[in-house]
């Protein structure tokens, strides 16, 4: 169900116990997610595996895990950008523009490299930095 992320070992193998909507197909249901599951609805069977509930101890049957979201850019702000890379994409013409970002309220241990299309919120940072790259390698 999670196939396609960075990082497999962090992302539990099933989650749920999500509700079957519908049969779709011969191998295949529809399935209610929760919003934070950006998926899509129909999931193969196999993917999928019966619920069984505790009888015995019912409080083992209250999900109490917290939902792991790797993507909490969203609530992050922009302190300053600190550096610029460019890679070669699969083909000899495209670039992937990379920045540095120093994020706000975090320690330095959390600066990571965001790609520009995610940082397209913060695009006068961007400009900012490039501002400063001019200025500080001028021959003047």
């Amino acid at each position: 169900m999670f196939r396609g992320r960075k990082d497999q070992r962090l992302v539990r193998k099933y989650e749920g116990p999500v509700e079957v909507l519908k049969k779709v197909g011969n191998t295949s249901y529809r399935v209610a997610l929760p919003t934070w599951m950006k998926i899509y609805l129909v999931i193969d069977v196999s993917n999928l595996k019966p619920y069984h509930q505790d009888t015995e101890d019912l409080q083992r049957n209250i999900v109490t895990r917290p939902i792991i979201d790797l993507s909490q850019k969203k609530n992050k702000d922009v302190e300053e950008i600190m550096a610029e890379r460019v890679r070669r994409g699969r083909r000899p013409t495209r670039r992937i523009h990379k920045y540095l970002v120093k994020w706000k309220n975090l320690p330095v241990e959390e600066t990571s490299w965001e790609q520009v299309e995610d940082l397209e919120a913060w695009k006068r940072k961007i400009e900012d930095f490039k501002l400063r790259q001019l200025m500080g390698t001028s021959t003047i």
